[in-house]
């Protein structure tokens, strides 16, 4: 093979490596107060969309994301990006990572660790510069809340720790974050208490999917159980086809109780205490001592964990009498 042959080849390959990467590129969608109406854009040109009318900035901005498999008009997407343009009090967003995330493998476990796994971690250190770009451009850091439900969890957190103290987002919401692959890991390639100002996580699936490793300032465990398989209520305890909605039944309770707490504010409330164990043991006036409000972001409530009880369908909220 003679040099300008190989030169062509090498040219070739670099543009067939280009190509794909931009067709597996993730997308920042900004809504434009309905789920039909929006605009879309590469998360490394995401900066352009302060040249229009999106963002206003005495509002809250709410970046969500999907997990493994997830989709722009999946159920999680568009039950939360729903909840949260019907609220009408932030500017909203999902970070569209789809093909990254997809069932790109012969079988979900080889997709899961061999291509959604790897391209979360890679994306998660690029997001964290497409909000430092977003920022100068003029996004509200102290303003910006992101929403990961399962691996994005872990996206939102690499992000956060990839960028310095101080300008880092405000919030994190970590929506059952996924157990596989990052619970046991160091601090820095997972959602941590450190990766934004308030880290707030919501734990309802830790027997399957998702972690039962404390990993936020705040930590939710809604109907926690300390012994056997800890079901959320209403969801089926019988074995059902992998990823199938009976199967994800209670690992989409942590955004279906996401919603409930905007939808009913203040109607589901944990109770802090060591572990399970103690605040099982807690007289009603213990377990009322020292509370916080799920999907708040609150810098000033107190690090721990938080224990609740919830009704099986909406609406969830139990109130004090789930303490």
């Amino acid at each position: 093979m003679n040099a300008s042959v190989l030169v062509l080849l090498v040219l070739f390959l670099v543009f067939v490596n280009c190509h794909e990467d931009k067709s597996n590129e993730a997308k920042l969608r900004f809504y434009h107060g309905s789920m039909e109406e929006y605009t879309e854009l590469y998360i490394y040109e995401a900066q352009k969309i302060f040249s229009g009318s999106w963002y206003n900035s005495s509002r809250n901005t709410v970046i969500f994301s999907h997990g493994f498999t997830g989709r722009p008009n999946g159920p999680a997407v568009t039950a939360v990006i729903t909840a949260y343009i019907q609220d009408g009090n932030s500017n909203v967003a999902l970070l569209n990572w789809q093909e990254l995330a997809s069932m790109a493998l012969p079988s979900f476990a080889s997709s899961y660790l061999n291509w959604a796994v790897p391209n979360a971690r890679k994306l998660g250190v690029r997001f964290a510069d497409t909000l430092a770009n977003m920022s100068a451009a003029g996004l509200d850091l102290k303003k910006t809340h992101l929403i990961g439900h399962s691996l994005a969890a872990h996206v939102f957190g690499i992000a956060g720790n990839a960028m310095s103290q101080g300008k880092q987002p405000a919030c994190i919401i970590g929506l059952d974050p996924s157990k596989v692959a990052f619970e046991n890991k160091p601090a820095k390639l997972r959602l941590n208490p450190d990766s934004a100002s308030m880290v707030t996580v919501i734990h309802t699936d830790i027997t399957k999917y998702g972690t039962s490793e404390p990993m936020g300032k705040v930590d939710f465990w809604p109907n926690f159980r300390h012994m056997g398989q800890a079901n959320q209520p209403g969801c089926d305890r019988r074995p059902s086809p992998t990823f199938s909605m009976q199967d994800l039944c209670s690992h989409n309770r942590s955004w279906q109780l996401l919603i409930d707490s905007l939808k009913h504010p203040g109607t589901l409330i944990g109770s802090k205490a060591k572990n399970y164990r103690t605040w099982k043991n807690y007289s009603q006036e213990e377990r009322k001592a020292v509370t916080f409000t799920l999907g708040k972001c609150d810098i000033t409530a107190e690090r721990g964990n938080y224990y609740l009880l919830t009704n099986e369908e909406p609406p969830y909220g139990r109130g004090e009498q789930g303490l």
